[in-house]
């Protein structure tokens, strides 16, 4: 029964062929370490879809002719299917091609559904006498959509292997080839893979190292190594960055790519324990296969030494395997660094912008006060003459006498006797609206003073709760009694 995502597939169009192709390795090993040299025969191919049918009728016939000959022989067949473009429930071969594939090498029935999981698979099936090993590693456009589909036949002496969607390739088969008497054990297809998938990690991680210390150069603040500087960085030098936010954009980037980044390397690492279990309950099954070809009077001298050199084999795939999955522990420790260190780039950032506006807001404040020392001149300008200028017009009922009558020009200027009038009253009502004016704006300042000392107050005493609140979390309870 198909599954929602194996419906949902994008497969490949068989009719339009791959620009990449497909890599065939194909190859055979001796049984007896004494003859491995001389059996050893391996071959690397490049095909189109259209001849995948013909290349597993030859492999077919080629297994069955070496058996044959030589009944000490293994097999193994490696197809690798070219990457597909990036997204999700895309594979890149034909739904047809696929299942020719899966029944002549009676390949798992779960791998097309393991191959379109969007999270990282390890599987490891028994049935029938054969041993099927399925991953996929975790999803990520940065460090591919890997996956690989192994069946150990030993009816058939081979080991059948499909890779999907590699993104190093070359890495990948170069493993295989630089070692190939390994390719005995079907683990050691699944361990290159994983040795190319912690490589991309690794390269990710790198390229996130970079931009971070690239910040790090660019703000003069946290650069690593900075204490061995005969000048250190003053804390009141802020530095002249073109565009803040867009530093405080590239470290949001940073951010997510370390979650990612921290996500695929616990998957890498769940992979490295899921292979050493494996392969050590391998190795414990082995020693009880041989328990139990000892007490035979007869035991078979040819599996005896197969089983012996497989277990070196094993050991040392299981050696490789633990030492990549070491590198990935450490590869955890300083993605757990890089995060502290973007977090503290970040809280840097802000700080600087929170200073550069508050340095933005004191200019505004200072060009305030001058516009407001400006409008209490204008003002106090104001107060001084309208009290003049109301009683002028408020008495401008004939205080002054221009001398001339009809339309001859005036020859003198007589004051009114009652002039002294609007001096008696102009002066003193000036006088008492300046002082009006000075008692309120003292007022309003007290005022504002007061409000001021509480706000400073409620925030020192919140302060202090805090400071005690952590004080007792720190001491225990027994010590502060």
């Amino acid at each position: 029964m198909e599954t929602r995502e194996e419906k949902l597939a994008s497969w490949a169009d068989s009719s339009i062929p791959s620009h990449q192709g497909i890599t065939v390795l194909k190859g055979s090993l001796s049984l007896k370490p004494n003859d491995l040299g001389n059996c050893m025969r391996i071959s690397k191919d490049r095909i189109q879809f259209n001849q995948i049918e013909d290349c597993l009728l030859n492999i077919h016939s080629d297994t069955i002719s070496d058996n044959v000959d030589n009944p000490s022989l293994w097999h193994f067949k490696a197809i690798s299917l070219p990457r597909s473009r990036p997204g999700k429930l895309v594979l890149s071969i034909p739904k047809q091609i696929f299942q020719k594939i899966q029944d002549s090498w009676n390949l798992h029935p779960r791998t097309i559904e393991i191959f379109l999981s969007n999270n990282g698979v390890l599987a490891t099936f028994d049935s029938s006498g054969r041993t099927s090993l399925v991953m996929k590693v975790a999803n990520s456009r940065t460090t591919g959509f890997d996956c690989v589909s192994v069946t150990c036949d030993p009816s058939r002496r081979t080991t059948y292997v499909l890779y999907h969607h590699l993104t190093d390739e070359d890495a990948v088969f170069t493993t295989l080839l630089s070692t190939p008497e390994r390719c005995i054990d079907s683990y050691f297809f699944v361990a290159a893979l994983y040795r190319s998938h912690h490589q991309q990690i690794e390269l990710y991680r790198n390229s996130i190292d970079h931009t971070i210390q690239g910040i790090e150069q660019k703000t003069g603040f946290g650069n690593p190594g900075r204490l061995h500087h005969e000048r250190r960085p003053s804390l009141d030098e802020y530095p002249a960055l073109d565009d803040p936010k867009r530093t405080i954009q590239q470290l949001g980037y940073c951010q997510t790519d370390l979650a990612i980044i921290g996500h695929l390397g616990r998957c890498c690492l769940d992979c490295g324990e899921w292979l050493v279990q494996a392969i050590n309950e391998r190795l414990l099954d082995d020693q009880h296969d041989q328990g139990k070809q000892s007490s035979n009077s007869f035991p078979k001298q040819r599996d005896k030494q197969f089983s012996e050199h497989l277990k070196d084999v094993l050991q040392i795939v299981r050696q490789d395997v633990e030492y990549m999955r070491r590198r990935t522990v450490m590869l955890l420790s300083q993605v757990q660094q890089m995060s502290d260190r973007t977090q503290s780039q970040t809280s840097f950032m802000l700080s600087v912008i929170t200073q550069s506006d508050a340095e933005y807001t004191a200019a505004i404040a200072i060009d305030g006060k001058r516009d407001s020392i400006a409008m209490r001149t204008i003002s106090v300008l104001g107060i001084v003459f309208l009290p003049g200028t109301f009683v002028a017009t408020l008495f401008s009922i004939g205080m002054f006498t221009w001398g001339g009558a009809g339309g001859e020009q005036p020859s003198s200027l007589a004051a009114s006797p009652s002039i002294w009038i609007y001096w008696a009253v102009a002066v003193p009502l000036t006088v008492i609206t300046f002082l009006a004016w000075i008692l309120w704006s003292k007022r309003e300042n007290q005022k504002s003073n007061k409000r001021l000392m509480f706000s400073r107050m409620r925030a020192s005493e919140a302060e202090s709760t805090t400071s005690m609140t952590r004080m007792e979390g720190l001491v225990p309870s027994d010590k502060m009694a």
